[in-house]
């Protein structure tokens, strides 16, 4: 038999078992990505000639899938704080993977949007919005930035997936991808959950692989009630923190910039540029691919600078992306670089910067908790975002007005970063929480 205790401690190779874990985030969130957040795209089409519907019908489950986000998001961060992440994970998967074939068998509209929002409350214990970075966050302290970071990955790897699902609905249907779909996340998603551990602190650890305290070995035989919490400030005190407030802007202004600009990029270029359909899709490909250097970059960089400056540097380049499309000639794919590079890191940027800044600002007592309400005003804001750009482009039959408010929009998130308080007065702050409790 293997002393999976032991295993734990040092890893099967000598690796901090802390790694195994951002390894099972990406796989996770790879095949998500796959079949679900990027990968359904491809089936839309097919399903609307399949039931006759109008556009607007599939549009409308992509509004909720991200309603529904900002809904459940909190509470995925309440049960995170209270009960096993391991159990969040399975279940979630459980509960994607029915829904998935669920779909697949969909006659109408009604079992459509039933199935639909069954996979997304499963889904939303699953990605990478609160559950993952939670979890890392417990496992890693001066490489939490890098941990998180990679551990977000996955939809880069998702996205060569999604042309495997093109080929397979030409060859067999569209439900034959959803019912394939299902069965992986049944099976690969919840042996992957299998992986997961809260913390490191009962298995004899400490967040990334130190040693253990001397203390250690009473810590663990003491009684529950008995452990030292995790570090941080409870929820209560958070909420009370300007920093809180002035982060949930910031994420707000970004998110809404970054939703409105991924939600009508393919027609910008079509249509104020000139490109065709084809090479506006490679500029978005372009984007995402690119993205990935600042999911890891930035999630680098926050274990190693004042995350104030991160945050600036971040709306910065996403002003100034926008800015070069106002300003520059573009009219081919080349001419798009300058903005796929700045766009494409500052977007990159922000999907770690969640779970990763909300541990340095709060600590982790109440990280599950505090990471779902950071959640869900972005997510608002990320649902508003296209739709306004959409009214703004129908007021005048281009984007150029649109994209000059979010310049403005990213423009104002930079002093709204510097405002927060600095990384010593936050660690300050949790120990003076530590010290009273």
């Amino acid at each position: 038999m293997i002393d999976t205790h032991a295993t734990e401690k040092s890893g099967r190779w000598g690796i901090f078992y802390g790694w195994y874990i951002v390894v099972a985030s990406i796989a996770a969130n790879t095949i998500f990505s796959a079949a679900y957040f990027q990968g359904f795209g491809v089936l839309i089409i097919p399903i609307e000639r399949a039931f006759g519907w109008d556009r607007w019908v599939i549009s409308a489950a992509m509004s909720l899938r991200q309603l529904e986000s900002g809904i459940v998001s909190p509470a995925v961060g309440f049960l995170l704080d209270r009960f096993s992440a391991r159990k969040l994970i399975f279940w979630s998967a459980v509960i994607s993977g029915v829904g998935f074939i669920g779909l697949g068998f969909t006659t109408g509209i009604v079992t459509f949007f039933l199935f639909f929002v069954v996979i997304s409350l499963g889904a939303s214990g699953v990605s990478h919005a609160v559950t993952w970075p939670v979890i890392i966050s417990r496992w890693f302290r001066r490489n939490r930035g890098l941990a998180t970071g990679l551990a977000v990955t996955g939809p880069i790897f998702g996205s060569p997936l999604v042309i495997l699902n093109t080929q397979i609905e030409e060859a067999y249907g569209w439900r034959a991808v959803l019912f394939g779909y299902g069965a992986l996340v049944l099976v690969g998603v919840t042996l992957l959950s299998m992986l997961v551990r809260d913390r490191p602190e009962p298995y004899g650890l400490r967040p990334d692989g130190d040693p253990p305290e001397e203390s250690a070995s009473t810590e663990r035989a003491a009684a529950p009630s008995q452990r030292r919490t995790d570090a941080g400030l409870t929820l209560h005190a958070v909420l009370r923190t300007k920093e809180f407030w002035l982060f949930t802007t910031y994420l707000s202004g970004t998110f809404a910039v970054n939703s409105a600009v991924q939600g009508h990029m393919i027609p910008y270029f079509q249509q104020d540029i000139g490109l065709t359909a084809a090479w506006a899709a490679v500029v978005m490909s372009m984007v995402f691919i690119i993205s990935g250097i600042g999911r890891i970059g930035g999630g680098y960089l926050l274990d190693r600078i004042d995350y104030r400056l991160v945050l600036a540097v971040v709306a910065a380049m996403m002003g100034l992306s926008l800015l070069y499309l106002q300003v520059a000639v573009v009219k081919t794919v080349w001419a798009t670089l300058p903005f796929a590079l700045g766009f494409g890191v500052s977007f990159g940027c922000l999907v770690p910067m969640r779970g990763a800044v909300g541990s340095i600002m709060f600590g982790t007592r109440a990280i599950g908790r505090v990471l779902g309400i950071l959640q869900g005003a972005p997510i608002a804001a990320g649902v508003v975002g296209p739709l306004v750009m959409g009214l703004i482009f129908d007021l005048h039959g281009n984007y150029s007005a649109a994209i000059w408010g979010l310049i403005v929009i990213s423009a104002l998130m930079m002093p709204l970063s510097l405002a927060m308080a600095s990384p010593a007065e936050l660690a300050k702050r949790i120990r003076r929480q530590r010290i009273s409790d």
